[in-house]
């Protein structure tokens, strides 16, 4: 008998147990359903803002797979209009290189570089930039093997890129799902490029390789400073310290 309440009593508490996690799954679904018209709103908020601010009546060339978070292009689009930065790299290219080139032409100076390692995104890019006829080079950058630190990563092709003092780093590429930590290269192969005052973005700064390469590179380069934006995909503001 007691054999059989000791029993009974174990499965009503690991009953209760699983019923207890269980609700907290279903409140964290909740709260993520929540989010998501507001997540949305707030996108669309700023695919407009971009749109207007930018004077492309016919609108952004969006899509899922080329462009980054609105909220992310409206940050790095405001910074060039406000620093007016001469010289722009991005590392990958898309929605994100025709925002920067349309607002370096607004700005009326300024260049802007894009490694891209996806010949068939390259080529989409330069459509794009030819079509509404804004001004920027997107260069063939396909991975090669580096090795840093030890450690080996896949990179883009710098050969093609020039002597540039870059004011304003943009990091969306490599892809997250070629290796770990895949933006972790961009520091430590781009450093001695940077210009004094240069500033960097780091987009996807909320995924977990993202924030794992950021504490790396705070270990590793304590003469800059860190800074998270709360952006729906997040991102990391980097800057020398002075």
């Amino acid at each position: 008998m007691i054999i059989v309440i000791v029993l009974a009593v174990a499965l009503l508490l690991f009953a209760g147990f699983t019923f207890l996690r269980l609700l907290r799954r279903l409140n964290v679904v909740e709260q993520r359903l929540l989010q998501q018209p507001r997540q949305l709103f707030n996108q669309f908020e700023s695919y407009l803002y971009l749109r207007d601010r930018l004077n492309l009546k016919q609108g952004l060339p969006y899509s899922r797979d080329w462009s980054a978070a609105a909220d992310f292009l409206k940050v790095i689009v405001d910074h060039v209009l406000q620093h007016k930065p001469k010289v722009v790299l991005e590392c990958s290219s898309g929605l994100s290189t025709v925002v920067l080139a349309k607002a370096l032409a607004l700005n009326g100076e300024g260049q802007l570089w894009s490694l891209e390692n996806g010949a068939e995104y390259a080529q989409r890019t330069r459509d794009q930039l030819q079509r509404l006829q804004l001004e920027a080079t997107v260069l063939d950058a396909p991975l090669q093997q580096v090795k840093i630190n030890e450690a080996e990563y896949q990179w883009y092709d710098l050969q093609k890129l020039p002597n540039l003092s870059i004011d304003l780093l943009v990091i969306d590429g490599p892809a997250g799902f070629i290796q770990k930590n895949s933006r972790y290269p961009a520091l430590p192969l781009l450093r001695d490029k940077l210009a004094p005052n240069a500033l960097i973005f780091l987009d996807d700064a909320a995924r977990e390789d993202e924030l794992d390469l950021v504490r790396q590179w705070q270990r590793e380069y304590p003469d800059f400073e860190y800074e998270y934006l709360n952006l729906e995909r997040g991102c990391a503001l980097i800057r020398v310290k002075h």
